[in-house]
């Protein structure tokens, strides 16, 4: 049994829910595409780093890193040195991910909107799934238990690795710089900065601090306490230029509460990459499904869709891990 109702963005909803498709409705590629756009707007990261649609849960993309000398004197040698690219790639392998949520039917008709309400619900809804997203994008950690007695949290997270693990596994020893509990400063971005590899330099109008609220309020802090109109500017309207020149994004969704040391339980990490260099996988085929259920007296909404989280060269990136803001400052 069906039920037309209609989307939170007008031009999807007519034909991508309708009673000749359900309960198995499965977005066409257009329809996919703007609902990933929904999706996707309503995130803070994932709407700034590169994203993938594919059609494929598995697979792979070309990655391309000239990072050697490719130029010579015409007549240093006899014949001329040639260089190729070093191509490498970027595995993905997706993760389905459900969003459900019932609707009752004495709510909907004692509600005043009546089936209004139903497209605000959803609205809502995919707000949240656009949270919880982001939240899988930052924090996944697979090594998390999952399963029927475990906690909302864990069943979001534990399913895939998200950034803050990918980035501590795979970023060089040498880029990693340990804040050990103290708070972020400006010697800390300094020394960030410097620990970009040299060949990666030029690259640095892409480069962006990406950090969680407290570091970046740290750094407004800092700022506003100049005695100068620039400190006057910032306590006024908080808009201050990043750490040695390097755009800032917030991140409100980054954890602050990350373990470090014996005790310390106020950790978090600040990212200095390009955007483009973190990766978003997702697939196009996305299934919306609504259901009566007659006995329950409500109607159930199901949705489904793949995703996978990947850095496509984390020699680009700088990580400063164990950054907590009840430390002093970083020196």
């Amino acid at each position: 049994m069906g039920l037309s109702i209609p989307l939170p963005f007008e031009d999807v909803s007519k034909a991508a829910i309708d009673t000749t498709s359900l309960p198995n409705s499965v977005l066409n590629r257009e329809q996919s595409d703007r609902f990933i756009d929904l999706l996707v707007d309503e995130s803070v990261l994932l709407k700034r780093i590169r994203r993938e649609r594919k059609d494929n849960d598995k697979g792979e993309i070309n990655k391309l890193d000239l990072g050697t000398i490719v130029t010579e004197g015409a007549s240093a040698t006899s014949t001329a040195s040639t260089s190729v690219p070093t191509e490498s790639v970027v595995t993905y392998d997706m993760i389905k991910y459900r969003s459900a949520f019932d609707l009752r039917t004495d709510f909907l008709e004692q509600n005043l909107e009546r089936e209004a309400i139903r497209d605000k619900v959803l609205g809502m809804f995919t707000k949240r799934m656009a949270i919880d997203s982001e939240m899988a994008a930052i924090e996944g950690d697979d090594s998390l238990t999952v399963g029927d007695d475990q906690t909302a949290s864990n069943n979001l997270l534990g399913v895939n690795d998200g950034f803050n693990k990918i980035l501590l596994a795979e970023v060089p020893a040498a880029q990693q710089v340990d804040a050990a509990g103290k708070s972020p400063s400006k010697a800390l971005y300094y020394e960030m900065k410097r620990a970009i590899p040299s060949r990666y330099r030029a690259a640095k109008p892409l480069y962006r601090w990406i950090a969680p609220s407290g570091p970046v309020d740290k750094w407004m802090l800092d700022w506003s306490n100049r005695a100068t109109d620039g400190g006057d500017s910032a306590l006024a309207s908080g808009m201050v230029p990043g750490p040695w020149g390097i755009d800032m994004l917030e991140v409100p969704l980054m954890p602050e509460d990350l373990s470090w040391g014996s005790a310390g339980t106020d950790g978090s990490q600040i990212w200095l990459t390009p955007f483009e260099n973190l990766i978003y996988f997702i697939r196009r085929e996305i299934t919306i499904e609504f259901e009566r259920r007659p006995r329950q007296d409500m109607w159930e909404a199901t949705i489904h869709y793949k995703v996978d989280y990947e850095v496509e060269n984390p020699d680009l990136v700088v990580l400063a891990k164990n950054v907590a803001m009840s430390g002093t400052d970083y020196t």
